[in-house]
């Protein structure tokens, strides 16, 4: 399998992530400027998949891309989506919520947004998000009756599902981000969240990734003036 992204966490870490839990072999193609990705390797993806786009995956014949068709084919292929069709739809669902949090995550990174036009604007929104992290309802979640795994993980029994690997790459972000302003650890308010963070931060076949230089990399793109890098 090629995997391909930018070369930091951004969306590419969910995917790293859960290629090194399941032990997949793969190469991880990590695209640094513009010129790497649109004119390097672009055109040629554009054969294969018409919709070509960071990230991307290849695997054999197939080229899929955009985040959550690239998660739902990995799930599939891994059996990570859930047996259940109300697992699958529980998959669903909470790849949609999860990525409307990263969304809001990157309205605050980016100045050419227009929604933080400068580091005051940041400092402040980053300040009202730590003060109120967005994941109420991924605490009740994993507080339902319906829950499988009594509330350890968020739709599988035993283990993390395909969802599970961009929830906690958002808990980790938010994380960090609260650390470099100085607030309150996020994860306080949310007690099945933090032991959800904390048992999948103890996965044996992730601390190859925990340990690596990938897991060190920025988290959004210094060289698109991120406020949060």
């Amino acid at each position: 399998m090629e995997f391909g992204y930018w070369k930091i966490r951004g969306l590419g870490a969910v995917f790293r992530m859960l290629l090194e839990y399941k032990e997949a072999k793969y190469e991880d193609k990590q695209y640094f400027t513009g010129d790497d990705w649109f004119k390097e390797r672009k055109p040629a993806i554009l054969e294969l998949n018409p919709l070509a786009n960071l990230p991307y995956l290849i695997d054999g014949d197939k080229c899929v891309c955009q985040t959550n068709a690239i998660l739902q084919y990995l799930g599939e292929k891994f059996g990570l989506n859930g047996a259940s069709e109300s697992q699958k739809i529980r998959t669903d669902e909470l790849l949609c919520e999860i990525y409307d949090v990263r969304n809001k995550i990157i309205l605050l990174s980016y100045p050419h947004h227009n929604v933080c036009r400068d580091k005051g604007e940041f400092e402040a929104m980053a300040e009202r998000i730590v003060k109120s992290p967005p994941f109420a309802k991924f605490e009740a979640i994993l507080n339902f009756k319906d829950n499988a795994s009594s509330g350890k993980w968020f739709v599988l029994a035993d283990g993390p599902g395909v969802a599970d690997f961009h929830i906690w790459e958002m808990l980790d972000q938010h994380q960090i981000l609260a650390e470099r302003i100085g607030g309150e650890p996020v994860l306080d308010k949310f007690p099945k969240c933090k032991a959800f963070y904390e048992a999948f931060r103890a996965l044996p076949t992730l601390q190859k990734y925990f340990a690596s230089e990938d897991y060190k990399m920025e988290v959004n793109s210094t060289l698109d003036n991120t406020y949060f890098p």
